[in-house]
């Protein structure tokens, strides 16, 4: 099933709802089962529930444009350093090749 894309105005109702349903003993669970979403998310809604109520409610996201990209290229940068020189020499051996002169 797809993720539902809502807008941060309808993000805020759901938040609003859910503070009364809660109020009332209702499960998280039960709430987000009946929006068809996660308690995650509503939870990670609640969170941010001052700055949905702060941004343009027919937008979609809380950010004013594209992600930085600084974020990705570091963590792919620490993953390949993470990289064990023993792992390095296995995948080479799968693929059939004799990348590493002393093993010849």
């Amino acid at each position: 099933m797809a993720r539902k894309r809502l807008t941060n105005g309808q993000k805020l109702q759901i938040v609003r709802d859910c503070e009364q349903r809660l109020a009332y003993n209702e499960s998280l669970r039960s709430i987000a089962r009946s929006y068809g979403l996660q308690e995650k998310q509503i939870r990670n809604w609640r969170d941010k529930q001052l700055l949905l109520a702060n941004t343009k409610s027919t937008k979609k996201s809380t950010s004013r444009g594209a992600k930085g990209r600084l974020q990705e290229y570091e963590w792919v940068s620490e993953s390949w350093e993470a990289i064990t020189e023993v792992t390095i020499r296995n995948a080479w051996r799968k693929t059939g090749f004799s990348y590493f002169p002393e093993e010849e």
